[in-house]
């Protein structure tokens, strides 16, 4: 069953193949079609956009992410630096404090022959005179 072609005019006097209301719903669907394609095309420059600027922020994020990373790190770093110090003066502090116990041992011990001098020297000056 072949379709019957029928061949019209329009208003313009123009020959058309289809009849004037499918050539104006054609006409319309093709107004519509290129509205939809630039709804989309737009549509795509946004989304173009959107990535643009999401990656922007990404390479940010992911740059200050590093950026706290090494900062952490640096803490990290500076907390055992203050408990090795700490330990480094608290040694200091025993090595003096054992120091200083021996020098007062050894005052002690001077004093003590000091006096048993001036007492020997005294006994040794009453016994003279």
């Amino acid at each position: 069953m072949a379709e019957e072609i029928s061949i019209t005019f329009d208003e313009q006097n123009k020959i058309r193949v289809l009849d004037a209301e499918k050539y104006r719903e054609t006409e319309q669907l093709k107004i519509e079609s290129m509205d939809f394609i630039k709804k989309v095309l737009a549509l795509d420059e946004v989304v173009q956009n959107l990535n643009e600027t999401l990656e922007e922020y990404s390479k940010k994020i992911e740059i200050e992410k590093l950026r706290a990373i090494g900062e952490r790190n640096k803490v990290e770093t500076e907390q055992e630096n203050r408990k090795k110090k700490l330990m480094e003066l608290s040694n200091i502090l025993n090595e003096r404090k054992a120091e200083l116990d021996r020098y007062q041992i050894e005052l002690d011990s001077l004093q003590k022959v000091e006096q048993d001098q001036r007492i020997l020297i005294e006994k040794l000056s009453n016994n003279e005179a």
